[in-house]
């Protein structure tokens, strides 16, 4: 038997990433795993409106995502912890610049992408950013034997909001779009 829980979000666990961006030309990092997937070629990320990194986001309309693997725990954990108006972050994590402005990526990162802001859905509360990548980079140790992402290689960090914890991602249990074909009714 199921029990109502209400009207609540069950969609953990998600990617934890970081979001990097620069306000007044310092970098900034900040936690951030309310994200989603629109379609195949933007994504959303969604920020509380108290946080200083929006700011930047806004002032730049530029960001980069870094998927952060276990090793990043503890500093992933930090930058969304602090807030960059009262603490400088840019030192947490080894940077480099890509092409974009104000989207600066952090170099232990397995996943890294410039993205372009493409709108803002404003709530009372949050600014949820639809982006567009620009640019992907993707450490060559993470890539499969055809160039793609393994994300078994990757450990992306998950986050699961109900319980406040950090997960990791388990074995591959099957195929997409092939385990449907063993199917019958």
């Amino acid at each position: 038997m199921h029990k109502n829980l209400g009207a609540i979000v069950g969609l953990y666990p998600t990617p934890v990433t970081i979001v990097g961006t620069e306000i007044n030309g310092r970098v900034n990092w900040i936690n951030i795993a309310h994200i989603g997937i629109i379609g195949v070629d933007k994504m959303l990320i969604s920020m509380n409106k108290i946080h200083y990194s929006n700011e930047g986001i806004k002032q730049n309309k530029t960001l980069s995502i870094n998927i952060i693997s276990e090793d990043m725990l503890i500093e992933a954990d930090y930058v969304g912890i602090v807030s960059g108006a009262k603490v400088s972050k840019e030192d947490v994590f080894k940077y480099f610049k890509g092409e974009l402005e104000g989207a600066p990526l952090i170099e232990s990162a397995p996943v890294c992408m410039e993205c372009e802001v493409v709108d803002n859905y404003e709530t009372n509360t949050h600014d949820n950013f639809i982006v567009k990548p620009v640019n992907t980079y993707v450490k060559e140790e993470v890539l499969n034997e055809k160039g793609k992402i393994d994300y078994t290689k990757v450990k992306p960090v998950l986050f699961e909001m109900p319980n406040r914890q950090y997960l990791n991602i388990g074995s591959v249990i099957g195929k997409c779009w092939k385990e449907g074909e063993k199917y019958k009714k």
